[in-house]
This record gives C-alpha cells, sequence and structure tokens, in this order.
C-alpha cells in the first residue's frame, strides 16, 4: 500500500494546524521535523504497517482518532483531557522522523518486504526517548502524564513501565494498537 501525494498533502496539513491550533505545535518543532517527518514511515518493513512515504503522519492521526474515540466511551472519572491525549498521541513517534532510509536492495524489498533500513548516523536510543528529546529540545513542554506515556510506549521490557503507566498511556497504546490492526486489515 502507499499514499497518493493528495492524501500526504491532506495528512500534513491535518497534522500540522490542528498541533498549532491546540497550542503544542510550534515553529520551531516544524521547521526542525519538516519534510522528514512528512515523508517519514511507521514501520520498515511492508508486513507490518505503514511502509510507506507519508506512513508515519498516517498512522499518528488514525492512533489519534481510535484514542479519542476510545476515551468518549470511558466514564466520567477515567477520561482525560482531549487536547492532552490529541497532543501525546500527535508526538510518541516523532523520533522516527530521520530515523529510516529507504532500503536500496531491491532483493531485500522484493523478499522481505524491507522497505527501509535504519539510519546508522543516529545514536541509538528507543523511538519514544529520542521522540521526548526531539519536542523538549524544540520548546515543547509536557505533564508527568504525557511525558511518561511518550517515554514507555514503546518500553515492552519493563514492568515497571507496564504497570504504571498513565491514563494517557493506555489510551495511547490502545490507539495504537487498532490503528495497526486497521492496517494490516487493508492490506
Amino acid at each position: 500500500m502507499s499514499l497518493s501525494q493528495e492524501k500526504i498533502v491532506s495528512n500534513t496539513k491535518k497534522y500540522f494546524e490542528t498541533g498549532t491550533k491546540l497550542g503544542f505545535m510550534n515553529e520551531e518543532l516544524m521547521q526542525f521535523l519538516g519534510e522528514a517527518i512528512i515523508k517519514a514511515p511507521a514501520s520498515s518493513m511492508s508486513d507490518f504497517h505503514n511502509a510507506f512515504e507519508g506512513g508515519l503522519i498516517d498512522h499518528l492521526l488514525r492512533v489519534t482518532a481510535n484514542a479519542v474515540k476510545i476515551n468518549e466511551t470511558l466514564p466520567e472519572i477515567l477520561k482525560v483531557d482531549k487536547n492532552s491525549l490529541v497532543k501525546t498521541c500527535f508526538l510518541h513517534q516523532i523520533g522516527k522522523a530521520n530515523l529510516y532510509t529507504p532500503c536500496t536492495s531491491e532483493w531485500h524489498r522484493k523478499n522481505q518486504g524491507k522497505m527501509y533500513e535504519f539510519n546508522e548516523d543516529l545514536i541509538s536510543m528507543r523511538v519514544g526517548e529520542r521522540s521526548i528529546y526531539y519536542a523538549t529540545s524544540h520548546g515543547i513542554k509536557f505533564t508527568e502524564e504525557e511525558y511518561v506515556a511518550i517515554l514507555n510506549f514503546d518500553k515492552n521490557d519493563d514492568k515497571m513501565s507496564e504497570y504504571h503507566n498513565s491514563m494517557i498511556g493506555e489510551l495511547l497504546k490502545m490507539g495504537s494498537i487498532i490503528a495497526i490492526k486497521e492496517a494490516q486489515s487493508t492490506k
């Protein structure tokens, strides 16, 4: 699967306009992310999800839509602030900007579905760590709940993060699982 240029442009516009309107996307971060986030895939392998140009923003928008829908169904006592949830969903994987480079091996692309390789020029960090680093380095502030949700998002081997996640973090994970399943079902 791939996205048309029109869909990439409309997703990008929605992503940046929504972030700006809600006050968590500033000019400094937008300039830094630039074309790298617009072109970024959400994953490197075609059998996973969104391993194509524009895949990351498409995925972030889907994660957000799912997380917001789930939040709306919760009892009042469990609901989280919608703007905080959108902010967390939009920024949780911006660390993937510049993370991947196109795979140049036709054999790997055709036989293994390896569409992208990891950028070996980057210092090793989890995506959540890099996302927090990018955002805070460019003037974005997080609440403790938002910070923990992003930082813990990709920590599958850490029991503390699993059992002591924020509600925003739980909604983020649920929204992401559904977005991935949606993408995989359209293949």
